[in-house]
């Protein structure tokens, strides 16, 4: 479990590294707006971004949180040894398709509030 945590964060830094750098990056051309209300909607995205980190967050912990109640519960009723097994394999199965439906999410945010700074930076052109 640690070494998909880790897989996942090292996968994710180089996008949240983009988020937070393009602001900066693609920032080339102001002419049309204030400086201050260029700033405004980079605070905007960027607090949408985090917002959607910490909800993301939440959610993965609260599926933790189902896994271990139901581990927990199945282990309240005598088992074999092989039903045992199967329980454990079914808990991972779960636990993989949702980790693989949290980083799709994920990467669905983040390419929605790139391409609304994208917008953001073609209308100001």
């Amino acid at each position: 479990m640690q070494t998909r945590l880790k897989k996942t964060t090292l996968a994710i830094l180089p996008l949240t590294g983009l988020l937070w750098t393009a602001p900066f990056v693609f920032a080339h051309d102001d002419s049309f707006l204030r400086g201050d209300e260029h700033q405004a909607m980079h605070n905007e995205l960027n607090a949408e971004h985090q917002a959607g980190h910490e909800a993301l967050n939440a959610e993965h912990q609260a599926e933790h949180q189902n896994l271990e109640a139901a581990h927990q519960q199945a282990h309240e009723y005598p088992m074999t040894r092989r039903q045992h097994r199967r329980l454990h394999r079914q808990l991972r199965k779960a636990h993989r398709a949702e980790h693989r439906g949290l980083e799709a999410e994920h990467q669905s945010q983040h390419e929605e509030l790139n391409a609304e700074h994208q917008n953001f930076h073609d209308f100001d052109r």
